[in-house]
């Protein structure tokens, strides 16, 4: 812990200040070192961005060390034992359980599981955005090669081995936030949460954590909890739900006079086709209006049908919701993906992650860049050519924790 009083917040990480302690780590592996350095500082500095409960003591963490080495089933009596063990470890990530156990350091099976929040995960590669495409970057396993834009194969050496380089731009954010509403308003419409017991983090690089902090739902099970994800995803969702039958001759059709409560993906689905209902009958008016919308789309109303639901649905991933031993990452922790921490969002209208979530130093530092790139962070933006470029420390962190440079030093 004494080193980290060394660190000066307004000065940069000098060559030989810094040295890693891990066994398997490579002493030449600058990056990491520098990372290393750079985190410990931010959490000697910012450690009151760590959001932990009272009961830290009934929760598990787990932490990803810069050697490469996950550490699981760890629990501490309180946040000074915590805080020691950052700075001296200084992790390039940290996790900490949503449930509460009785015994937190035990294997899974035998932790005692008390309870757990309801949490969703919406991450921007679940979305397929378009403007992805344009972006992102790809880099090679076999050959190291980046390349922009999605490809299929690698151009240096034809490999497929590829793995994607999020980038995410404004446009992705704005997207975010409308499935994370999207997602709140069902919550409170079908399940009836209340909106301020709905919490919601950046991820700290392209995706948004929802924390439901509910007594009613702190009990359930995993397979109810996957039930909820399945139902907030429309999966399954019978056509014959919205009072619409098939005849002797196939057709679909709805049924006169039909009585529905209309609420829910019914009412949901409905508003979103601009089919009217009136006092919860199909009637006359709806009757019409479906008729021309099946003329219109030849016929193929199942298909229309499918294809408002996908749109109204949540983009969530159900495994999260119903993995009641998943251990999250910390609030306030920083993401080694991006350099950029896991921020609480007041309101998610004026939040910004590029600023919000920013909290690596401004010291000016070399890097040697893969590619040329630009980049937007505290309301600035870095344009960043191949080679030698001298640029502050949050920017720095960020593209070396994208894969696309290197420190210098």
């Amino acid at each position: 812990m004494s080193d980290a009083l060394s660190f000066n917040s307004n000065e940069p990480i000098k060559k030989g200040q810094y040295t890693s302690k891990y066994q398997n780590a490579e002493p030449d592996d600058k990056n990491k070192n520098w990372l290393e350095g750079i985190y410990r500082r931010y959490y000697f500095y910012h450690y009151s961005q760590l959001e932990v409960g009272e009961l830290i003591n009934e929760h598990e963490f787990g932490f990803k060390l810069f050697d490469g080495k996950i550490h699981r089933h760890l629990a501490f009596e309180d946040k000074k034992e915590l805080y020691a063990y950052i700075i001296k470890f200084s992790p390039s990530d940290i996790f900490y359980s949503s449930s509460r156990y009785q015994n937190p350091k035990a294997e899974i099976d035998q932790k005692g599981w008390m309870g757990s929040d309801l949490i969703f995960d919406i991450d921007g590669k679940d979305l397929h955005l378009e403007c992805a495409q344009s972006h992102n970057l790809v880099l090679c396993k076999d050959c190291s090669f980046i390349s922009k834009g999605i490809i299929s194969k690698c151009e240096g050496c034809d490999s497929t081995r590829l793995q994607i380089i999020d980038i995410p731009c404004t446009r992705c954010i704005q997207s975010l936030n409308v499935e994370v509403k999207k997602l709140i308003e069902i919550l409170h419409d079908d399940f009836g949460i209340d909106k301020e017991s709905i919490f919601i983090y950046f991820s700290g690089n392209n995706g948004y954590h929802i924390h439901v902090v509910d007594k009613n739902f702190y009990g359930v099970s995993a397979k109810k909890r996957n039930a909820f994800a399945q139902y907030l995803m429309g999966k399954g969702y019978l056509i014959e739900n919205l009072g619409i039958r098939k005849n002797t001759e196939g057709v679909l059709f709805p049924v006169h006079n039909k009585v529905l409560y209309n609420q829910g993906w019914r009412k949901r689905i409905f508003d979103s086709m601009h089919l009217p209902i009136q006092n919860h009958r199909i009637d006359d008016k709806f009757i019409k209006k479906y008729n021309r919308m099946l003329v219109a789309n030849s016929n193929n109303i199942q298909d229309i049908i499918g294809t408002h639901i996908f749109d109204l649905s949540a983009k969530i991933d159900p495994n999260v919701t119903m993995d009641i031993h998943r251990i999250f990452r910390l609030a306030g922790s920083i993401n080694s993906k991006s350099g950029l921490i896991k921020a609480f969002c007041k309101d998610l209208d004026s939040f910004d992650p590029f600023v919000d979530a920013c909290f690596i130093g401004d010291s000016n530092v070399e890097i040697e860049s893969k590619l040329n790139i630009k980049i937007s962070l505290k309301g600035k933006q870095f344009s960043i050519k191949t080679g030698k470029n001298t640029l502050p420390e949050y920017v720095a962190a960020y593209v070396i924790c994208k894969g696309i440079g290197d420190i210098m030093e």
